[in-house]
């Protein structure tokens, strides 16, 4: 199905083998879930991921967006970035 669908979800296949793999290390790392975005967007349309997404991600300090890689803000978090030793990696992990 190349080139035939705008999201994953609009393939018979989805989710396939390479996205749910995809999906398993985006769970494990970045606590975040491809699979359930794409069938969020599914059901309530991309606006409204976004605007889920932006609350999400938000900065409790300073209410930017924080990474989803490392949960570090990169407006006032810049410090904990310098001296992380796993750069893509949350603190608890």
């Amino acid at each position: 199905m190349e080139d035939k669908v705008k999201y994953c979800y609009e393939c018979p296949d989805f989710p396939c083998e390479n996205l749910k793999h995809l999906d398993a290390g985006y769970r494990k790392k970045f606590r975040m879930s491809m699979i359930e975005n794409l069938e969020f967007i599914k059901e309530q349309g991309i606006a409204r991921l976004l605007e889920r997404e932006t609350d999400k991600w938000k900065c409790p300090e300073c209410g930017e967006m924080i990474c989803c890689h490392n949960g570090i803000c990169f407006n006032c978090g810049l410090e904990k970035l310098r001296v992380k030793k796993k750069l893509y990696r949350w603190e608890d992990d």
